[in-house]
């Protein structure tokens, strides 16, 4: 059962050194599972561009899910290496990162996000990738009602890319 204690909402400009924190303490090089830091310069132009959805308990933040389009996707070698595997259709926008604090793992917070991030982009297709061997990620991205659609590698390791429609 979902923890109701959340605080689900769009991120402002306010919202990023939280963001950059989390970010960083999520890098695969930290022990997470994020495979690309992105710049702050980044995040910022995206969270003025797109819905990015955010969750906070008690102030704190445990959790965020970045949309951004493709065009300021680009340049990123796996968002590349993902798009190149599948094209997606007209419209589509890149779902992700997903970064889930250590501490708010397994209350149902990655399939919140998700359940907003859809809600702010009605009908858009959205496209993610996964490292192959994230089950749980796999799992949880397959509740939220994405499909696994293509496969691709990348710096040695093997990705999925999955897809909905929102």
């Amino acid at each position: 059962m979902p923890d109701r204690d959340y605080d689900v909402r769009v991120a402002t400009p306010a919202d990023l050194p939280d963001i950059l924190a989390l970010q960083q303490a999520n890098l695969v090089a930290h022990g997470g599972s994020l495979s690309v830091a992105f710049p702050a310069a980044w995040l910022e132009t995206v969270v003025r561009e797109m819905p990015v959805v955010i969750a906070r308990r008690d102030g704190v933040l445990a959790g965020y899910l970045v949309a951004s389009s493709r065009a300021h996707a680009r340049g990123q070698p796996l968002v590349e290496a993902k798009f190149a595997a599948y094209p997606a259709g007209a419209g589509a926008y890149n779902a992700g990162p997903l970064c889930i604090a250590a501490s708010e793992r397994g209350r149902g917070l990655a399939l919140m996000l998700m359940k907003e991030q859809r809600r702010h982009l009605p009908g858009r297709e959205g496209v993610a990738f996964i490292r192959a061997d994230n089950a749980a990620s796999r799992t949880t991205h397959a509740k939220a009602g994405y499909r696994e659609v293509a496969a691709f590698e990348h710096g040695g390791l093997s990705y999925v890319v999955v897809a909905r429609r929102g």
